[in-house]
C-alpha cells in the first residue's frame, strides 16, 4: 500500500502516513520496537504535512511513536510523545477509548520509570 499511495499522490498525502503507521504496527506487534520507530517517525511527518495539527491520526502516531519508545527504553522520549498524543485525543473523544486508554498505561509506565510518581498518579485511574 506504502508504494501504491506514493506513487498515487507524488506531492503527499496523510493516506501516505496511514499506509506507513500500519507498517510500524506490524513491527511493533512483532515486538521489534527498533524497526517500527522510522515508520512511526515517517508516519507522524506526513500527518504534519497534511493535516491540521490537532487531527486524530497525529494524536495515535505519537501515542504509537510514544509506546515504541518506550519499549526500547528511550523513557524520556515517549512520555513527551505519549503525552502529545494523548492531548489531543483526549481534547477529541470518550475517556475510555482505546488508544486514550493506552496513552494513560504508557504513561503511567514511563513517569514511574522516570522518578515521577505524581505524574504517573494523574494518569493511573479513570480520567
Amino acid at each position: 500500500m506504502v508504494a501504491i499511495y506514493r506513487k498515487a499522490y507524488p506531492e503527499g498525502h496523510y493516506l501516505v502516513g496511514v499506509a506507513v503507521s500500519n507498517v510500524g504496527s506490524v513491527f511493533m506487534r512483532s515486538e521489534r520496537h527498533a524497526e517500527g520507530e522510522p515508520y512511526f517517525r515517517e508516519a507522524l511527518a506526513i500527518f504534519e504535512a497534511t493535516l491540521p495539527a490537532d487531527h486524530l491520526n497525529i494524536g495515535i502516531a505519537r501515542i504509537k511513536l510514544g509506546r515504541t519508545l518506550l519499549r526500547q527504553g528511550k523513557t524520556a522520549e515517549a512520555a513527551r510523545e505519549t503525552l502529545a498524543g494523548h492531548d489531543i485525543l483526549a481534547k477529541q473523544q470518550e475517556p475510555s477509548v482505546s488508544w486514550l486508554e493506552s496513552a494513560r498505561g504508557d504513561l503511567v509506565e514511563a513517569y514511574t520509570k522516570l522518578g515521577e510518581p505524581a505524574l504517573a498518579a494523574r494518569y493511573r485511574g479513570p480520567p
